[in-house]
């Protein structure tokens, strides 16, 4: 299985802990600490509805740079897209361990809107 980018033995099923999860993004992202993290919130034809600034700190954050760095999609004007399966799988992890510090991205996250990540 893969979560977040990660394989994970298929013996553990759909089961992965978050805290096996987050010790592979932790370990992936290295620092991450002073790195700015802006997601596009955009439709399939490329309008861009909002801007959102991921809360250092976070494990959103540290996700979403991880993510930046392990992908092989490319870069366009300085952005990536964000793959369906890796915003709701940081969404559901960071509902559990960010809380209210999340919250509002996550729920925009869920959506069917396409997602590019740019770390700075």
């Amino acid at each position: 299985m893969f979560v977040c980018g990660y394989h994970f033995p298929a013996e553990m099923g759909n089961d992965v802990s978050f805290d096996k999860v987050i010790e592979k993004v932790e370990k992936g992202a290295g620092d991450v600490t002073g790195k700015t993290v802006t997601l596009t919130n955009e439709t399939k034809e490329g309008t861009i509805l909002e801007t959102l600034t991921v809360p250092e700190g976070t494990f959103a954050h540290t996700a979403f740079v991880d993510y930046y760095i392990q992908t092989e999609c490319a870069e366009k004007d300085g952005f990536k897209m964000v793959y369906y399966t890796n915003k709701y799988q940081i969404s559901e992890i960071s509902k559990s361990v960010d809380g209210d510090a999340t919250k509002d991205i996550c729920k925009k996250l869920d959506d069917m809107n396409l997602y590019r990540v740019k770390v700075a």
